[in-house]
């Protein structure tokens, strides 16, 4: 029997141990809580049903007499008194043995049957009611037992209570559902889309090009991903041809780049019309036709076509121009790497050519006029309501509590973000998580509030430089990580702050340091030597302004050498270390590596 009861313990405890891995499962795709669970509340279970087995079976010891040798009416009188106490069985058995000891001195003198009778009913009419006797002697009982005992008592019948109302509020929980009440993707198409006419938007036109670029082969798609310095004679022909065969395509991109707007018409999974459904297949087109008018550039160099070859530069950079602004982060990125490309382009172009002051004279008076108005920072609103939008959908209405948290929605979206933030949780506070997750994790509302705070301090520290955040004493990775650390859902969701701005920074940097290197240019044709300073460009009319390093707050820094000059950066370390950039194990320069400095000019290979 005792065996039974310890085998029914482990097997209740394997179904709680389910349960509790179903709950994480809903979660998380880990499969180690699930076993872990499962494990832990088997040997729970097996300790619960040997500690009930000896409740059990110590209790049984203690028999409640039948009280044979008492005459019959008080035999049944003591019964119903203990009937009525309702208490343990080893406290009724002995106020029984105490009761019936109390009948037998008082009948021990009766002589005949007769006597014994009339004594017992006197005694019975004595003793009063047999229930509110009961009532008595269990409150006295009560009232004398140990400390310990009452302890023990009261913290079960606590425990039962939280058991049954921890039962109610899990059904209440799991039953709650999110309302969606905003379409976002609407929100986000009017945020994207200016008050212009649609002869105006470049998307058209980019779509139409990337359309007639779905037959370019396979191995063509991949040499254009190479540099072109880095492509054989033989490849270099192959592409020559292929643009050749594709002069329409790039037609139709330069066309693009000059309308002054670029805008799409987002679009999700029609069932859901959530903004994380929203797929994105136009930048793979867009990088192919970057890639070509780079590529197409080149090859204008080598015949010495540069006016042509500039122009599809600044088609370039105007195409990662269209990406910036109220777009995805996704969007933002490719438009800052499009940039890039095009200014290492052009670096690589002046390293290994000669180009007359006159054309560099245009080519710089452009780029300064594409860049005066370019907002280099990281725009977030788009980041901003794709998180409202999941808030409605990862939390219910708002019932009792402001809305929780709407658990078979955070797996689903971990998926798509590729985040491990809720495995990371959980492997943390494996048994911690479920009771945050149930009972202390922020609400909707709450939710909404650290959403808002958390954006405005990225818009915040978006406006400051690295070297500014450094000198404030701000741990930017730091201080947005306390702030979310309780909110599961923006941890798998917001952006790492610190890690974007500092891209727009160094695309800012980048930008401008390629006007002084082209600059720079000009000034030794015109003068035949590169100047001492810097600041003789501004004196000379050659620059407006002299580009400022983010990691420093002071100027690029500009080193006149032997056989040409130095333009580099102190990069992420915060350190001169002497225009020597960082290398990798086979040599070759890491780019905006942590270490080393970040060196634009002479080129870096």
């Amino acid at each position: 029997m005792r065996l039974i009861i310890v085998i029914v313990g482990i097997v209740v405890g394997a179904l709680v141990g389910i349960l509790m891995g179903s709950f994480l499962s809903t979660i998380t795709t880990l499969r180690n809580p699930f076993f872990i669970s499962l494990l832990l509340c088997m040997i729970i279970g097996a300790c619960l049903g040997s500690l009930i087995a000896k409740l059990i079976f110590g209790r049984r010891s203690a028999r409640i007499p039948r009280f044979k040798h008492l005459p019959a009416g008080c035999d049944e009188f003591v019964k119903l008194i203990l009937r009525n106490m309702r208490y343990r069985r080893e406290v009724r058995a002995d106020v029984g043995t105490e009761l019936a000891g109390h009948f037998e001195d008082k009948l021990k003198d009766c002589k005949s049957d007769q006597e014994r009778q009339e004594k017992v009913q006197q005694l019975i009419e004595n003793f009063g009611d047999a229930k509110l006797l009961g009532v008595l002697l269990r409150r006295a009982k009560k009232r004398c037992r140990p400390l310990w005992r009452t302890i023990v008592a009261r913290m079960t019948q606590a425990i039962v209570i939280i058991f049954v109302c921890l039962i109610f509020y899990i059904v209440w929980f799991f039953s709650g559902k999110p309302s969606v009440t905003t379409d976002y993707i609407a929100e986000l198409n009017r945020l994207v889309q200016p008050e212009a006419a649609e002869s105006m938007n470049a998307a058209p036109l980019y779509h139409k090009a990337a359309k007639m670029y779905e037959d370019l082969p396979k191995e063509i798609s991949a040499l254009l991903g190479k540099r072109y310095y880095e492509a054989t004679e033989e490849d270099k022909q192959r592409i020559k041809i292929c643009l050749n065969e594709h002069n329409d395509v790039l037609k139709l991109v330069v066309e693009g780049t000059k309308k002054p707007y670029y805008w799409r018409n987002y679009e999700g999974d029609p069932n859901s019309r959530s903004v994380l459904s929203i797929l994105l297949p136009h930048l793979s087109e867009i990088r192919k036709l970057m890639y070509s008018l780079c590529w197409r550039a080149n090859l204008f160099v080598d015949e010495g076509m540069y006016d042509k070859a500039f122009e599809d530069l600044k088609a370039c950079y105007r195409l990662g121009q269209h990406l910036k602004g109220d777009k995805t982060f996704i969007e933002q990125l490719l438009g800052m790497a499009i940039e890039a490309l095009s200014a290492s382009t052009i670096r690589d172009i002046l390293n290994q050519r000669q180009i007359e002051a006159t054309i560099l004279a245009q080519l710089q008076q452009d780029l300064e006029q594409m860049i005066s108005g370019e907002d280099f920072i990281m725009n977030l609103k788009f980041e901003k309501l794709c998180m409202y939008d999941e808030i409605q959908r990862c939390f219910t209405d708002d019932r009792f509590g402001g809305g929780h948290l709407y658990l078979p929605r955070l797996q689903p979206i971990s998926g798509l973000t590729g985040s491990k933030a809720i495995e990371s949780y959980i492997l943390d506070r494996l048994w911690m998580a479920p009771i945050h997750f149930l009972f202390t994790h922020p609400n909707k509302l709450e939710t909404k509030q650290m959403a808002d705070d958390y954006y405005a301090f990225g818009e915040d520290m978006a406006g400051k430089s690295p070297a500014q955040i450094r000198a404030e004493g701000i741990d930017v990775e730091k201080e947005t990580a306390e702030m979310i650390k309780k909110n599961i859902l923006l941890n798998i969701l917001a952006p790492a702050f610190g890690k974007v701005h500092e891209i727009s920074y160094r695309n800012k940097a980048d930008t401008e340091a390629t006007l002084v290197i082209i600059a720079m240019s000009r000034y030794r044709q015109d003068v035949g030597t590169y100047p001492e300073k810097m600041e003789a460009l501004i004196t000379a009319g050659y620059l407006k302004q002299l580009p400022m390093d983010p990691w420093s707050d002071k100027p690029l820094v500009y080193k006149k050498t032997d056989d040409g000059f130095m333009l580099y950066g102190v990069g992420s370390n915060f350190k001169d270390d002497s225009g020597e950039a960082a290398r990798g194990d086979k040599g070759r320069v890491k780019k905006y590596a942590d270490e080393g400095d970040w060196v634009f000019w002479p080129v870096q290979r």
